[in-house]
């Protein structure tokens, strides 16, 4: 069957797959990211008062992540406003007012789950004391008084890690190229040269985004790695061959896309300024022990399914894999556009 006589079939399936997609939330990034900024600007007579900005978005349910933050001993929260983005953040603005100084506080922080993990807190006294931490159900509390450690620089290596692991659209686009490196009957060395090229993409664009060097459109950004994933779907089903050049290039450009959504997903939850080449490599660490993880289960699986002894497995793996990948992306794509587009 030449590979233009494929197309229909590949559009069938990635259809039926939409259709069975359809009732999940098109949100990639399985995770409902939480951040909270606490901001002390006057402290008379004992008591002080100040601001705090508190995001949250949704998380692959579609919900927003449940988290729930309190003072101790209690403030006053007043003239609390809540504003939407692109109705997937929602951002509180308020004011608190503390019968004590801010630093003689701690923040309680409940409400986590598997797609609410954590919260970063970012807190700076009068004084101009910061505390930065990273807040979960095994670290609930932060002292504000910044004297005890509330946090490590090593949960981004945990964040990072469950950053790719738990985006769906970065795990079937590292999927897709493991497809084809299998397809194309490469080397493993040229798998790692490609792996490598990607690294290098994401790595560049993270970096630049942190550090506030460049902006880019969220949800445009969003709807491109979506195509991405996509691209690589089409390009096992029609077989095609390209030469190392143009496959590098193109692993290369989608790698500085996947840098984009790694830092755009970063970008709400914040990295400490005191640490933040350190923690921002530390992130991308993370974000390199998950990629090696997803391809480790990869080979493991198909190693496994080469020891049973029924030829069709295989190929039928690989297909419901590439079918998978195909209606997700493409459902991605069109719910991430349309909720670009001003119309």
């Amino acid at each position: 069957m030449s590979p233009f006589a494929r197309f229909p079939y590949l559009i069938a399936l990635l259809l039926l797959t939409l259709c069975s997609l359809k009732p999940l939330k098109g949100h990639a990034h399985e995770m409902g990211t939480s951040a909270l900024t606490i901001q002390e600007f006057s402290s008379l007579e004992g008591a002080s008062q100040g601001k705090i900005v508190f995001k949250r978005s949704r998380a692959a349910d579609g919900n927003l992540a449940p988290i729930e933050f309190k003072f101790q001993p209690e403030c006053k929260i007043t003239q609390s406003q809540v504003e939407w983005e692109d109705d997937n953040e929602v951002f509180q603005y308020a004011d608190f007012e503390c019968s004590q100084p801010l630093s003689m506080h701690k923040l309680e922080v409940a409400g986590f789950m598997r797609l609410a993990p954590d919260l970063i807190l970012k807190s700076t006294a009068l004084d101009g004391s910061t505390v930065q931490a990273v807040l979960n159900p095994q670290r609930p509390v932060a002292d504000l008084s910044g004297t005890k450690p509330t946090t490590s620089m090593w949960e981004y290596l945990s964040i990072g890690i469950e950053h790719i692991v738990l985006g769906w659209d970065h795990v079937l686009f590292i999927t897709g190229l493991f497809l084809l490196w299998q397809q194309r009957r490469q080397t493993p060395g040229q798998l790692l040269g490609q792996f490598t090229l990607f690294t290098v993409g994401h790595s560049l664009t993270l970096g630049l985004l942190v550090l506030g060097w460049i902006a880019v459109p969220t949800r445009l950004i969003e709807a491109w790695i979506a195509l991405s994933v996509l691209y690589l779907a089409v390009q096992w089903v029609l077989k095609t061959e390209e030469s190392p050049k143009t496959q590098y290039a193109l692993i290369l450009a989608f790698g500085l896309l996947h840098g984009s959504g790694f830092a755009l997903s970063m970008e709400s939850r914040g990295f400490p300024e005191d640490s933040l080449f350190s923690t921002l490599l530390l992130f991308n660490l993370g974000i390199e022990l998950g990629q090696l993880l997803i391809v480790l289960v990869l080979f493991s699986v198909f190693a496994g399914v080469k020891k049973i002894s029924w030829p069709l497995l295989q190929p039928f793996l690989q297909n419901s894999m590439v079918i998978c990948m195909g209606g997700a992306s493409l459902y991605w794509t069109v719910e991430r556009v349309s909720t670009y587009a001003p119309f």
